[in-house]
């Protein structure tokens, strides 16, 4: 059984700040073998017990605090951050990864902290996962 897709974040603009964690929906799949990426939600729903990787990566280009957390279920397991300093304009980059052992139904998702934005423009901030082998 093959389970990978790529999706990015295609708004026109920026997503964020929100008040409180949102969970962030990429929505537009590049790839979707296995059909297990929502583009609706932004979930990930694990068809089979295994090994997974997952990885997201994202631009800020405002003058406002980044960051993205990868969640799996409602626990955090990776994050990155970045935080601009008032009335300096950055573009930054940041990404993170994690191999995660996952059950059947589990879900995977990215979430933006509250506070926080991302950039929607350009396909520059993406999520990807794939079944390594199952368990």
């Amino acid at each position: 059984m093959s389970v990978l897709f790529t999706a990015v974040l295609q708004t026109g603009g920026n997503v964020g700040p929100f008040q409180g964690d949102t969970t962030l929906i990429f929505n537009r799949a590049i790839t979707n073998v296995g059909e297990a990426y929502d583009i609706s939600t932004g979930l990930f729903k694990a068809p089979v017990t295994g090994y997974y990787c997952f990885s997201f990566s994202y631009r800020a280009d405002k003058r406002e605090q980044s960051g993205l957390t990868l969640m799996k279920n409602s626990e955090a397991i990776v994050k990155a951050f970045n935080s601009n300093k008032p009335g300096i304009q950055h573009v930054d980059n940041a990404s993170s990864t994690a191999c995660l052992e996952l059950q059947r139904g589990d879900h995977v998702s990215v979430v933006l902290p509250n506070g926080c934005h991302a950039c929607g423009i350009g396909g520059t901030t993406s999520f990807t996962g794939f079944l390594i082998s199952k368990a």
